[in-house]
């Protein structure tokens, strides 16, 4: 009986091991069909789906707004209003469905921080020597409305992604922008403004390590 199992045992590790060789000899000789067929898959798999989130935020006793981010783009605009919303849409990765707007809780400050996907898709694959590595499309913008009476501290910081500042010329805030090694763009042109108060004007500073920062009239 021992006998006829070791039999067995080896006659299926002879037709793995032969069918491996004839898989390994296939890939050797048709590397164009076996690439074709993995990007076939990779695309399905990697191709982000459509996320959107909306929300409000109240800011009574709130003296500053922080929103940060490490790729997420940003887009802040003012607005007729009274609390702070912001929509975050974009991509992203297949299978997993989450919540990327994170309030943490401080007593005079609204903190906002823009998440990215957990997952991270990534495939490479290397045939005869020829290498093809594929990622997801997956990404994300906020677009931040904030109100136009709102005229304390803004803080906006974010490694990699894109700050863009949509004022209207009327408006009345002193801009502080910081890249380490993005570019900065200021085409805001601002009109005049006589006899205005210090508690009038409001302050936006942003920052970015890579990221572009620009300013522009929201007119435009």
């Amino acid at each position: 009986m021992l006998k006829k199992l070791l039999l067995a045992a080896a006659a299926l590790f002879f037709i793995l091991a032969g069918s491996l060789m004839l898989l390994m000899g296939y890939v050797f000789n048709n590397p164009g069909t076996v690439f074709n067929a993995f990007n076939s898959v990779a695309d399905r798999f990697l191709q982000g789906q459509t996320h959107e989130e909306n929300e409000e935020f109240f800011l009574q006793g709130m003296d500053e707004i922080l929103i940060s981010s490490r790729t997420v783009d940003v887009d802040l605009r003012t607005y007729n209003g009274s609390t702070l919303k912001i929509r975050l849409s974009g991509k992203v990765p297949r299978f997993e469905e989450g919540r990327y707007i994170q309030q943490t809780a401080e007593q005079s400050r609204l903190h906002l921080e823009l998440l990215e996907p957990l997952a991270s898709h990534w495939i490479q694959m290397n045939v005869n020597g020829q290498e093809l590595s594929k990622s997801t499309d997956s990404h994300l913008k906020a677009e931040v409305y904030v109100p136009e009476t709102f005229k304390k501290q803004i803080r906006i910081e974010t490694r990699e992604g894109h700050v863009t500042l949509r004022l209207p010329p009327t408006t009345l805030y002193e801009l502080d922008l910081q890249s380490i090694s993005g570019p900065i763009d200021n085409s805001l042109k601002q009109e005049p403004v006589a006899g205005v108060e210090p508690a009038e004007v409001g302050r936006i500073q942003v920052q970015t390590v890579e990221g572009p920062i620009t300013v522009e009239s929201a007119l435009e």
